[in-house]
């Protein structure tokens, strides 16, 4: 609980105290030595580097090749956020109504949390943030990479931090990449999301190896912080047994556990005064410890028992079909998974149309000659239905994630 206040209240200083900086300074750019600095609201811009200018290429079979895998892997993320997302948000949609109504006893998983309520569960903070520096990085150097070789210059790169998100930027010539054809534009475009899908996969690969090699992945429950405040009474269950915020529960009477939805399952189905034995692994080792539910939580307007604790869904390795304790694997599989999550997060995000994304370039450089395609590109009509879309998904996530 503690360390959740205190990096929200970092989360509030940092933001404040930028965003007064960028209105007293108002934008001006500060240069020490050869960066150049700007404040901006919730953060900083750092302008590294320097003006590059290029000549067109000649064709080659080369180009046409990285041309038409950066189109295809731009399509592909549009097709994943319209094949897999949407009808995952209208299954959320429908089990939230279901439980809303009293239909169901379980609410369904969220599937769109926002990043800054991610950065509250400050066990995944170092997991989160250096995959989206790398994921942004590989995004803005694939940018700048095909830019040049499509003939368009750089004004500059650099890198920076707004609320606390890491981030980098390339600042393309707008004469040059006007000039520049459709589909070169659209190359150009499309580079970023092909990198973080690249990354991704690469993030994969190496997650498959590391299986290859003895291990196994599953899905367990992590304690994030025991909260007492949740439950009727206290000491409640969790402090009683001696749990930590960084336990994992690995089982529950004997029954592996594959998710929080699973312990609220069990939680729903039990009355007070039950003994659950939950199966804990701490710092590589795994006990049974006892836990006896005799306190109860008011959630959804339900009265059921209460362990005392917040959770969430992880991810553990395996080995001989026991939970792995060896540090180095653990944090290894840990990177991997958030860079695969967050890289695939990013292709899938910034391949579809959302006003500033690459999608909404991509699209906009294709449809150019192309009249009715053009007229819709043009009124921004996709970008518009696709906000409406992550708009309910955060919404209703947002509140499931926080239980309200």
């Amino acid at each position: 609980m503690q360390q959740t206040i205190v990096l929200l209240y970092a989360i509030i200083l940092w933001t404040s105290f930028f965003a007064f900086l960028s209105v007293i300074l108002k934008n001006r750019d500060f240069k020490i030595g050869f960066v150049k600095i700007r404040f901006v609201i919730g953060g900083f811009l750092l302008y590294i580097g320097k003006e590059v200018k290029v000549r067109q290429s000649e064709e080659s079979k080369l180009r046409e090749i990285i041309r038409f895998s950066c189109i295809a892997a731009t399509l592909l993320g549009m097709a994943f956020f319209y094949a897999f997302f949407i009808p995952s948000l209208f299954n959320m949609i429908k089990g939230f109504i279901a439980f809303s109504a009293g239909m169901s006893s379980s609410p369904p998983q969220p599937i769109a949390v926002p990043i800054p309520l991610l950065f509250t569960v400050v066990s995944v903070v170092k997991y989160l943030i250096t995959s989206i520096a790398i994921g942004a990085a590989v995004h803005e150097f694939a940018h700048a990479v095909i830019a040049l070789r499509e003939g368009v210059g750089i004004r500059n790169w650099g890198a920076g931090c707004i609320f606390l998100i890491p981030l980098a930027f390339v600042e393309l010539d707008d004469n040059s990449f006007k000039n520049a054809s459709s589909v070169s534009r659209a190359s150009i475009a499309a580079a970023g999301p092909f990198a973080n899908a690249l990354t991704a996969l690469a993030a994969w690969l190496l997650i498959l190896f590391i299986l290859s090699s003895g291990f196994a992945l599953s899905t367990a429950v992590e304690v994030v912080r025991v909260d007492c405040s949740i439950c009727s009474v206290a000491p409640c269950p969790a402090a009683k047994a001696g749990l930590y915020g960084g336990d994992v529960i690995y089982a529950v009477n004997g029954t592996i556990i594959q998710g929080v939805n699973d312990i609220a399952v069990i939680l729903n189905k039990s009355k007070l005064g039950d003994v659950l034995i939950l199966t804990v692994c701490r710092g590589g080792v795994c006990f049974d410890k006892n836990v006896v539910l005799d306190a109860y939580s008011i959630k959804y307007g339900l009265a059921r028992p209460c362990l005392g604790v917040e959770m969430r869904d992880t991810t553990i390795v395996l080995q001989n079909g026991k939970p792995y304790g060896g540090s180095i694997v653990w944090e290894l599989m840990q990177y991997l998974t958030f860079i695969f999550a967050v890289n695939f997060s990013l292709f899938v995000f910034n391949a579809i149309p959302l006003y500033i994304t690459d999608g909404a370039v991509f699209l906009s450089s294709l449809a150019i000659g192309k009249r009715f395609i053009g007229k819709v590109i043009e009124a921004k009509v996709l970008d518009k239905v696709n906000v409406a879309i992550l708009i309910i998904a955060i919404a209703i996530s947002t509140y499931l994630f926080l239980g309200v």
